[in-house]
C-alpha cells in the first residue's frame, strides 16, 4: 500500500469527525455539522481543482451557485435540490458517490442525508470555519509501515519512521539506538510521514499530521578516559602462533572479547586486525580512524565530481565540434553560393540595359502614335491608326515583361550573394563563439582532469601513508558488548573502531598526550611496568526535541500530512512541503535555529506536494506534487523557473545531480524521468518498474540513482537508463530508499516495518532491523 493509498487510520489515528445529536429544532451549522460529512464523501471530486459536472461543494455560496445541471442545493426547499436527489439516489441517473470511484467515498448513511436536508430546510446558511478538534486514537496493533528512511551524510546512522514512531540505528555497529519519543512515549500522535538529517548529522527533521518536529542531537560532555597500556587477559598460545602464522606480521599486543569468541590483535604494521577464535580466521582489519575516514571521503567525492564535470564538458566538446562540422558544410555552400552567383552575375546583368532600352524605345512608340490620334478628325483614328496603338501597346507590354524578367534575375543573383554574405558572417560569428565555447569547455576538462589525479594522487599516497605509518597499537581492547574495538597507538592518539563494519567511530588524543610509568608488583612476586595516558573523549550523545512547527494548534501552518521535509545544503533552512489533498501543494522555507517561517508558497502545486529537493548551490528549490508535475523554483525570488511535465501520476520522489545539471524524478506512473537543468527539457525516461517509484535519490557525486518501488524492488540505475543492480524479490512494497555517496551502505523500508541495510556495490545484505 503506498502512501497515496492510505486509509483514514494511516494519520497515526482517527480523525473523527463524528455528528453531534440533533436536537429538534436546532441550528444547524455548516461547517460544524454538515462540511465533515461532504469532505468524506463528496469535496474530493467536487472541490476547486476537482470540479466535476463544474459543482463545488466546498461552501453553502458555491453550492448554491451550482454546476452543469443546475444549483446543488435550493435554500429552504430540500427535496428539490440536487445534492439531496444524488445522495438519496431519487434520480438513478445521478447517483452519487459513484459505484467504484477512485476517492473511496461510500454512500451516505440515513441520519447524515437527514442532518443535510435539516440544514437546506432551514435556509442552507453560511457559517464561519471552525478549527475542528482531532480525537486521536490509537494505532491499530501491529501497524507499523516505514513510509520514509534517512541516513546522515557519512553514512554512520539511519533512521525510519515506524508507523508513529521514530528509530534511530548505528550502521557502523549494525545497532539500534534509540527511539524518540516526546509525548506518549511516541515521536508524532500520527504517522511519521517524512524524514531528513541535515548535512552534518547533527540535526534531524520529521514530518507527520500537520507538524513538523527538529529534533537535535545534543553531545555530552567531554570525559576524561585512562588507557592502561597493562597485559590484558592472555590468548592461548596455540591460537596466537596460528594467527601469526595467518597474519605474516608480529603480534604486539591482543585482547580477548568477553565471550571469547574475537580476539583483537595489535600488529607490528599498525593495524588492529580481529580474529574468529573458534577458526582463527581474520573478520576485519582496522586502520586509520576518523579523520582520515572523512579525508578519504573528501577526496572519493571530488574525483567522483569531476568525473561528472569532464562528462558534460565532454559531451559539450562532442556537441560543438558537431556543430562546427555542419556549420562548415554549410559555411562552404555559402562561399560556393557566392561564387557561382557572381559568377553568373554579369550574364544576368548584360540583358539589362537593353530590356531597358527597348521598353524606353517601345514606350516612345506608344506616345508617338498616341499623339497621332490626338491630331486626328475629332480625335477619332482610323483604323490604321489604332491597329498602330494596339500593335505599340502589345510591344510595350512585351518590353516591360522583358525587361522586368531581366531586373528580376539580376536582382535574384544579387540577393542570393547578399544572403550568403550574411550567412557567411552568421556561420562565422557562431564558429567564433563555438571556438571560445569549445576553448573553455577544454580548459574546464584539462582543470578538472588536473584536480581529479590530484585528489587520486593525494587518496593513494593518504592510503599508502596509513598502510605504513610508524604509529603502532601498544595496547588493544574490547567494549564489553565485543561491538567495539579500542587501540592506545604510538602517536598518542586513541581511535575506536566498529566491529561488524570497520569504520572509524571516534578518535581522541594527539601526538601530544602525555603518559605517565608506574610500577606495580603482582602476587608471584614479578613485577609489571605500565603506561597509564589521560585522553579526552566524547561522552555518549543524545536525541532530544528542539522545536515543533505548527502541530495541534488551530493555527498550524501545515493543512495536512507533511509529506517531505529537507534541509538546505548549508544546514540552516528547512523545506517543508505538504497541503490539502485534491486541493493544494504548500511549500515553506524555515530558519533551523529559530523556527521562524522565512518564505511561503501556498498552492505552488494545485495538488498535496509529495518531495522536495535543493539544488546543490541551495539557489532552487524542486518539488514533486500528486498534481503530476515536478517544479522548479529560484528561492530568493519566489518565481516558478521550470515546469516539468511528463508523468501520468503523482511525482513522488524528486532530486538533484551533484553537479546541479539534472534533477530526477520519480512517478506514481512506474518511471523515472531525467531532466536536463541546462535547456529545460526532458532528457531520458527510465521504465522497468511495474509499479510506483516511491523514492529516488542520486548517489554521491555519480549518475547512479537509487530508487524504492512499489514492486518490493530496490534498484541503482544509471541517469541514462542503463540498470546497475536490482535488490529484487523483498517481501513487500517499498516506500523509502537511501544510499551513502559510494553507495557502500544503501537503506530501505516499507511496509513490512522491516528496516534492510545492504552493501549497494554487490547487494550483499549487511543488518536487517525489526520493528522491536
Amino acid at each position: 500500500m503506498s502512501r497515496l493509498r492510505r486509509s483514514s487510520w494511516a494519520f497515526g489515528a482517527s480523525l473523527c469527525c463524528l455528528l453531534r445529536p440533533m436536537a429538534i429544532g436546532a441550528e444547524i451549522d455548516f461547517y460544524r455539522d454538515i462540511y465533515p460529512v461532504l469532505k468524506a464523501n463528496c469535496i474530493s471530486c467536487h472541490n476547486k481543482t476537482t470540479t466535476k459536472g463544474g459543482l463545488n461543494m466546498e461552501s453553502p455560496e458555491l453550492m448554491r451557485k451550482g454546476g452543469e445541471t443546475g444549483p446543488g442545493v435550493i435554500a429552504g426547499k430540500s427535496a428539490e435540490s440536487l445534492v439531496v436527489q444524488a445522495a438519496s439516489h431519487q434520480d438513478p441517473d445521478l447517483l452519487m458517490p459513484p459505484k467504484n470511484n477512485k476517492s473511496g467515498a461510500v454512500d451516505l448513511k440515513p441520519d447524515e442525508v437527514a442532518l443535510l436536508k435539516s440544514w437546506i430546510d432551514q435556509g442552507a446558511k453560511h457559517s464561519v470555519p471552525v478549527a475542528r478538534h482531532v480525537n486521536w486514537q490509537p494505532l491499530p496493533p501491529g501497524v507499523n509501515p516505514i513510509y520514509t528512511v534517512a541516513m546522515t551524510r557519512d553514512g554512520r546512522f539511519a533512521a525510519c519512521g515506524r508507523a508513529n514512531q521514530i528509530f534511530i540505528y548505528d550502521l557502523a555497529t549494525r545497532q539500534f539506538v534509540t527511539r524518540l519519543a516526546d509525548q506518549d512515549g511516541v515521536a508524532h500522535r500520527a504517522l511519521v510521514q517524512s524524514l531528513a538529517f541535515s548535512p552534518d548529522g547533527t540535526h534531524l527533521a520529521s514530518g507527520s499530521f500537520r507538524e513538523v518536529k527538529i529534533w537535535r542531537l545534543e553531545k555530552g560532555k567531554p570525559a576524561t578516559v585512562e588507557a592502561k597500556l597493562a597485559p590484558a587477559a592472555p590468548a592461548s598460545a596455540a591460537l596466537l602462533k596460528q594467527i601469526a602464522e595467518t597474519a605474516k606480521v608480529e603480534i604486539l599486543n591482543h585482547a580477548l572479547s568477553s565471550d571469547g569468541r574475537q580476539l583483537a590483535t595489535g600488529c607490528a604494521d599498525g593495524a588492529v586486525r580481529v580474529w574468529d577464535c573458534a577458526t582463527a580466521k581474520l573478520i576485519v582489519e582496522l586502520r586509520g580512524g576518523v579523520v582520515s575516514r572523512r579525508q578519504f571521503e573528501a577526496l572519493d567525492w571530488t574525483i567522483a565530481a569531476q568525473g561528472l564535470e569532464q562528462s558534460f564538458q565532454n559531451a559539450a566538446v562532442t556537441r560543438i565540434e558537431a556543430q562546427n562540422k555542419a556549420l562548415d558544410e554549410l559555411l562552404k555552400k555559402a562561399n560556393d553560393t557566392i561564387v557561382a552567383m557572381k559568377k553568373a552575375l554579369p550574364e544576368k546583368e548584360k540583358p539589362v540595359k537593353p530590356a531597358q532600352d527597348a521598353r524606353v524605345a517601345a514606350q516612345k512608340t506608344l506616345d508617338d502614335v498616341t499623339a497621332l490620334i490626338a491630331k486626328a478628325p475629332d480625335g477619332k483614328p482610323d483604323d490604321a491608326l489604332e491597329k498602330q496603338r494596339k500593335d505599340a501597346h502589345d510591344a510595350l507590354a512585351a518590353a516591360t515583361m522583358a525587361e522586368n524578367s531581366a531586373v528580376a534575375a539580376f536582382a535574384a543573383v544579387q540577393s542570393n550573394i547578399k544572403d550568403a554574405e550574411t550567412d557567411v558572417q552568421r556561420i562565422t560569428e557562431a564558429k567564433v563563439k563555438n571556438t571560445a565555447d569549445l576553448a573553455t569547455a577544454k580548459a574546464a576538462i584539462e582543470a578538472s582532469k588536473k584536480l581529479q589525479d590530484k585528489s587520486t594522487a593525494d587518496l593513494v599516497a593518504a592510503k599508502q601513508a596509513l598502510a605504513t605509518s610508524d604509529s603502532r597499537p601498544l595496547a588493544v581492547a574490547f567494549s564489553p558488548d565485543a561491538q567495539k574495538v579500542s587501540a592506545f597507538l604510538s602517536d598518542g592518539t586513541l581511535r575506536v573502531w566498529a566491529v561488524a563494519s570497520g569504520i572509524p567511530i571516534e578518535e581522541a588524543g594527539s601526538p601530544a598526550t602525555p603518559a605517565t610509568t608506574t610500577l606495580t608488583s603482582s602476587p608471584d612476586g614479578t613485577f609489571i611496568a605500565s603506561k597509564t595516558v589521560t585522553l579526552t573523549a566524547g561522552a555518549e550523545s543524545r536525541w532530544v526535541l528542539e522545536r515543533v512547527l505548527g502541530g495541534e494548534k488551530p493555527d498550524s501552518p501545515f493543512t495536512d500530512r507533511v509529506n517531505a521535509v529537507r534541509f538546505s545544503p548549508d544546514g540552516q533552512t528547512l523545506a517543508v512541503g505538504g497541503g490539502e489533498p485534491s486541493r493544494s501543494g504548500d511549500i515553506s522555507l524555515w530558519e533551523v535555529s529559530s523556527g521562524k517561517l522565512l518564505k511561503a508558497w501556498a498552492e505552488r502545486h494545485s495538488d498535496t506536494v509529495l518531495s522536495l529537493d535543493f539544488s546543490p548551490d541551495g539557489k532552487l528549490i524542486a518539488s514533486g506534487g500528486a498534481d503530476k508535475l515536478a517544479r522548479v523554483t529560484e528561492i530568493a525570488t519566489g518565481k516558478q523557473v521550470n515546469l516539468f511535465e511528463g508523468h501520468t501520476h503523482h511525482v513522488m520522489g524528486v532530486a538533484f545531480r551533484a553537479d546541479g545539471r539534472e534533477l530526477a524524478s520519480a512517478g506514481g506512473d512506474g518511471v523515472v524521468l531525467v531532466w536536463d537543468m541546462v535547456i529545460g527539457e526532458r532528457k531520458k525516461k527510465i521504465e522497468g518498474w511495474s509499479k510506483e517509484v516511491t523514492s529516488l535519490q542520486f548517489i554521491g557525486a555519480t549518475s547512479q540513482i537509487v530508487t524504492s518501488a512499489g514492486d518490493n524492488l530496490v534498484r541503482i540505475v544509471n541517469d541514462d537508463g542503463t540498470q546497475i543492480r536490482a535488490i529484487d524479490k523483498l517481501p513487500d512494497f517499498m516506500q523509502s530508499a537511501a544510499s551513502t555517496a559510494t553507495a557502500s551502505v544503501v537503506i530501505a523500508g516499507g511496509e513490512d516495518s522491516i528496516l534492510r541495510v545492504w552493501d549497494g556495490t554487490n547487494a550483499r545484505e549487511l543488518a536487517v532491523f525489526g520493528a522491536k
